[in-house]
């Protein structure tokens, strides 16, 4: 159960660092701006979606398992519509890498989404 409660604020922690070193490396760098700015939208992104993943969870968390169920899929279907979204507009309007902004989008999804499911996994029944 110790492992449940450490793996959230572990897991947010190194979002928040890792968005901290993406904006100054952006802000920072010359040469790489649009490969670090991509690489820190997908993050951004990807943040939001943990984020509104972790309401979802906490909204269904100590409810009835039907309660849950819709809690958490109808939470991913809302999540995975509005990254669709913000991808879109993103490729659309921004001046960024598509390369690095579709690799981004995907370590990170990958990454925030082993969080949510170690926490899941290991929290209260």
């Amino acid at each position: 159960m110790k492992f449940s409660k450490r793996i959230l604020p572990v897991g947010i922690t190194v979002g928040l660092i890792g968005l901290i070193i993406l904006t100054f490396l952006t802000i920072s760098s010359s040469q790489l701006k649009i490969i670090y700015k991509s690489v820190l939208f997908g993050d951004v992104i990807n943040f939001l979606n943990f984020t509104l993943g972790l309401l979802f969870i906490f909204f269904g968390i100590n409810r009835p398992v039907k309660t849950f169920l819709i809690s958490i899929f109808g939470g991913l279907v809302f999540r995975l519509a509005i990254m669709l979204v913000l991808v879109v507009v993103s490729l659309k309007f921004l001046e960024i890498n598509e390369i690095s902004f579709i690799f981004s989008l995907l370590f990170f999804y990958i990454f925030y989404a082993i969080i949510e499911i170690i926490y899941l996994n290991f929290s209260k029944k």
